[in-house]
């Protein structure tokens, strides 16, 4: 398929089903005489995107990780966890993408997401635990034609443990803030099956910039000679 690929502009359509697999690196998260660590483990999902034009579109996406936890003692020397299980992480996520057709065939894009993490430790504990989620990814679309691409992707998602707000006023004036803080970062890498879906996208209209003359210059004649 990439040998396939030509290289002039590729429309998209209106919809994008991404069927898609990759990798997540394992990440870890310090308490004060110990520290936990998720595994590097695969995952697999896919997203669904609303193109609205040819640069910008809503995607939604699902994204799940089956993968090793821990805790660890920061004095074992054996580096041997004194507590470990399984757990599925589903990612639920939405937001916009924005890409850019400056490579012919080839679309950058950046994005930013926002949703939920469902924890789910297993198999002896059938307790289950969601968490507001914020992340970002960036990557390219590589389209054979407009029905049909390869996108490439990596992604950091990260779980918001909690936040804070504060509000103030005096003599000085007032003012209000938020603040969120997170200890899991999972940076990861997946590939998908672009299949286009809907009407194909027209090709932006050209911007017409008018040219407005001058108003014509009035000139006054004198009876008198110079000096006036």
């Amino acid at each position: 398929m990439l040998l396939a690929v030509q290289l002039s502009s590729m429309a998209q359509t209106t919809i994008e089903i991404i069927p898609s697999g990759g990798y997540t690196f394992p990440d870890q998260v310090n308490f004060y005489d110990y520290y936990g660590r998720i595994e590097g483990a695969a995952n697999w999902g896919g997203s669904l995107i609303f193109n609205v034009n040819r640069s910008f579109g809503i995607e939604l996406m699902y994204q799940r990780i089956d993968a090793k936890s821990g805790l660890y003692d920061y004095g074992n020397g054996n580096q041997s966890p004194f507590k470990q299980t399984d757990v599925g992480i589903n990612y639920i996520m939405a937001g916009p993408v924005q890409s850019f057709n400056v490579m012919g065939s080839v679309h950058p894009f950046i994005g930013a997401l926002l949703g939920a993490a469902l924890f789910s430790p297993g198999p002896d504990d059938y307790s289950s635990n969601t968490k507001f989620t914020w992340g970002a990814q960036a990557g390219a679309n590589i389209y054979v034609n407009p029905r049909l691409g390869i996108k490439l992707k990596a992604q950091l998602l990260s779980v918001v443990d909690g936040g804070n707000g504060e509000f103030y006023f005096g003599s000085f004036g007032s003012g209000a803030g938020v603040s969120t803080y997170s200890s899991i970062y999972q940076f990861g890498f997946s590939a998908g099956l672009i299949i286009g879906l809907g009407n194909i996208l027209p090709k932006p209209k050209p911007h017409v910039i008018i040219h407005r003359r001058p108003p014509p210059r009035r000139y006054y004649y004198s009876p008198y000679p110079p000096p006036y």
